[in-house]
Order: structure tokens, then C-alpha cells, then sequence
């Protein structure tokens, strides 16, 4: 078992807040998914198991839902339900969930109510914009949530290769996914706080907080030069134009590059990589000794030059002859690759960190992500694939009863 093996956790979750829980969960935490009958938000989106939609078939649901149990209960429209997810709360550790503020209050479910009773209760909230504030009940999904947070005006293409290019969203759930680590971050604070003082409390989570925490240099450019950044195709953006990092191979790739001889030594090992092969034999000229001038952050001569010499010499060469070579000279360089060579991965599979989980409703087993980091005493564990909507609900339910007859 993990680490947090004795947390209970109550999950009330869409696509918004789950992976927090998934997190947890897959580190030991005992997660009770809650539903309502028609079932999570996330279950309908694909992609599908055979491309068959189903509220058990959602391959994106697989991944964020691991080590979780699902119960139904209809709190929405039923008060036995409703008391009967108080009842689940009231024996939890905590409760994660990614309600619009002021939505479970008006249904009798408040924090501040049953930390009266449950003194000791962690209350995770995952909101688009936090329980306060002027934008508190507005709606936001991943994409207009990076838009406003500020990231989406970072990403894009430069100008030469897409004319008036407009920002462009970041696939991956970024911002949810962003969001649930910094409610993963502060739960654990929180959970710290509780071993010590035995005090619950209220964690707010605003993923447009989180986002504006996330912009790299976009904010620190603006405050301290009042200057705002240009977006770049594959690179960092930047208050003036930087010249390109990514470059095609002669097998039809692509490596992307990241520094070019910013020490001395460093520079030594790249000009002679590329003259044994013919290509940059007017690097030696003094005038690019200076590393100022190297740099392709500030439009020199000099670094076009060098720019237009490596993209020759990449070009002339495979994605893996490149990539073995700048690792020999420990250059910080790329293939950027394509999905099934992640799977295909040999460092991947020697670590374990691909896995197989079974999804019972299409009788077959699909592969995913695995740990994405390793523990040596209380190790990530794959315990329960993503559960079937309302799996558990006996069993949950009949545990609770169990629990309360034994209190009385």
C-alpha cells in the first residue's frame, strides 16, 4: 500500500478536479468516487473503447479515475441520498470536490456544518475562479480557463510560419491537470497542518490562480519591463524574436535544440561535430568566439549563421544519429516524437512506467501512464482500474452501515 493508505477520501468530480484525486488515490489514499445516477461528466468524453460510446468506455476517464470505488447516490433530488453522503463525509479525511460555489451549500451540504462534527476534515474546493470574488460563479472549460489565466498568450506560432497567428490552446487538459497539482499541493500542506494540530480545514482552489502562477515569463517581463511577450512557434516566447529550435532530419523528424555552445567547452565540441561533417568551417572566426554572440536571443549575425550551418547539417542526418550525438556531448537536445514511439519506448517499459489496465465492460485491457514517480518504501500502485459507474455502491453503502451499527 502507499503512503497515505489510511486517508479516506470522499471524490465529487468532473474533468476539472478528478486528477487530483486520481493522484491521491493512486499513492493509497481509499477514493469514493460520488455520482450522480447519469454518472461523471467525464465518462462521455472520448476517446471510446472501438470508438463506442458508453458511460464505462471512456479510455480518458480510465486514466484519471484509478484506485477510485463509485457509488451513486442522487443527492441532487433525494434527501436519503443526500444524508447518506453527509453519512460518507462525516467518516472521511477529506473530500475533494469541483462543485460551482454556493451549488452543495444550497443542497444542506456545507463545510462549516460538519467540520462541526468532523473536526478534523480537510475540504478540498476546485473551482474555476475560487468560492469568492467578483468572477466566483462565472463557468470556465480548460481552454477559456487558459485563456484568462494568461498561459494561451504564450503559445502559438511566429509570425513567418503562420501569419497572424492567434493563440492557441494547449491540448492535455493542461489547465485542469494544473489546477488538481496545486489542490494536490495544498492538501498536503493542509494534511501536515492536521498530524500536528489535528485542525481540518477549508482548502480554496482557484485554477485561475493556479494558471497565473504558470505563465513563465509572460508576468515577471510585464512587471518589472512592462514589456509583453510575442509568441513563438516551439520555443519560449519572448519580447523580441529568438530564432527557431526545432529542425527537420533527413528521415523526416524533427529535433528540437536547445542551446548552442554556451560555455567554451561546450562550443569546442559543437563546431568540431558539425566541421568533421563539413558544415560550419567559418564557426572558428574570432567573431563568434563571444557568447553573447552565439546566443540565439539576440538576432546577431553571428547566431544565424550558426542557425543556418546546424539546420543544413541536421538535415543531413537521422533523428536518432542527432539525438545520440548532442547526448554524447551532453547538449540538451530532442526528438520530438509521435505517440506510439512514447509506448515503444525502451526506457519507458524498463522502468514500468507503461501499464496495463483492464476495463471489464469491453472485455480487453488498454495500456497508459503509469507512476510518474517513484517511492522506494511506499511505491505507486495500480490497485483498481477506473470502476464502472455505481461499482460499488453496495459495498460502500453496506461498510457504512456496518460502521454506524458499531457505533451505537
Amino acid at each position: 500500500m502507499g503512503p497515505l493508505e489510511n486517508l479516506t477520501i470522499v471524490e465529487m468530480c468532473g474533468p476539472l478536479g478528478e486528477y487530483a484525486a486520481k493522484l491521491l488515490g493512486d499513492m493509497g489514499a481509499n477514493v469514493i468516487k460520488v455520482e450522480l445516477p447519469t454518472g461523471s461528466p467525464s465518462r462521455k468524453i472520448g476517446p471510446f473503447v472501438d470508438d463506442i460510446p458508453g458511460p464505462n468506455r471512456s479510455l480518458n476517464f480510465f486514466y484519471h479515475n484509478t484506485n477510485k470505488r463509485s457509488v451513486v447516490l442522487d443527492y441532487r433530488n433525494s434527501e436519503e441520498d443526500r444524508n447518506l453522503l453527509l453519512d460518507l463525509i462525516h467518516e472521511a479525511d477529506l473530500v475533494i470536490e469541483d462543485h460551482v460555489p454556493d451549488d452543495l451549500p444550497s443542497l444542506g451540504i456545507r463545510y462549516e456544518e460538519i467540520a462541526k462534527r468532523n473536526t478534523g476534515l480537510l475540504w478540498c474546493s476546485i473551482t474555476p475562479y475560487g468560492l469568492d470574488g467578483p468572477w466566483s460563479q462565472y463557468g470556465a472549460s480548460d481552454m477559456t480557463a487558459l485563456a484568462a489565466g494568461g498561459p494561451m498568450s504564450m503559445n502559438g506560432y511566429s509570425p513567418e510560419d503562420v501569419p497572424d497567428a492567434p493563440p492557441i490552446h494547449g491540448k492535455g487538459d493542461l489547465a485542469y491537470k494544473t489546477a488538481s497539482h496545486y489542490a494536490v499541493i495544498g492538501t498536503l500542506v493542509a494534511l501536515r497542518h492536521r498530524l500536528k494540530s489535528g485542525e481540518g480545514q477549508l482548502i480554496d482552489c482557484s485554477m485561475h490562480e493556479a494558471l497565473s502562477s504558470t505563465t513563465e515569463v509572460g508576468l515577471p517581463y510585464w512587471l518589472y519591463t512592462g514589456k509583453n511577450i510575442l509568441r513563438q512557434t516551439s520555443r519560449h516566447a519572448s519580447v523580441q524574436r529568438t530564432d527557431p529550435w526545432q529542425f527537420p532530419t533527413a528521415d523526416e523528424k524533427y529535433i528540437l535544440v536547445f542551446g548552442t555552445g554556451r560555455s567554451a567547452e561546450s562550443w569546442l565540441d559543437f563546431k568540431k561535430w558539425l566541421q568533421n561533417d563539413g558544415f560550419g568551417l567559418q564557426l572558428d572566426d574570432a567573431r563568434f568566439d563571444d557568447p553573447l554572440a552565439r546566443q540565439g536571443g539576440r538576432g546577431t549575425t553571428e547566431s544565424k549563421e550558426i542557425n543556418s550551418e546546424l539546420a543544413k547539417f541536421i538535415a543531413s542526418k537521422s533523428a536518432e544519429e542527432i539525438y545520440r550525438g548532442a547526448q554524447h556531448r551532453r547538449l540538451p537536445w530532442g526528438t520530438v516524437r509521435e505517440p506510439h514511439e512514447i509506448l515503444e519506448d525502451n526506457h519507458f517499459r524498463s522502468r514500468g512506467h507503461i501499464v496495463s489496465v483492464s476495463i471489464s465492460d469491453a472485455n480487453k485491457e488498454h495500456e497508459m501512464p503509469g507512476a510518474p514517480y517513484h517511492l522506494s518504501s511506499t511505491p505507486w500502485e495500480l490497485r483498481l482500474p477506473a470502476p464502472e459507474l455505481g461499482e460499488h455502491t453496495d459495498d460502500v453503502l453496506g461498510d457504512l452501515q456496518d460502521h454506524s451499527l458499531r457505533d451505537r
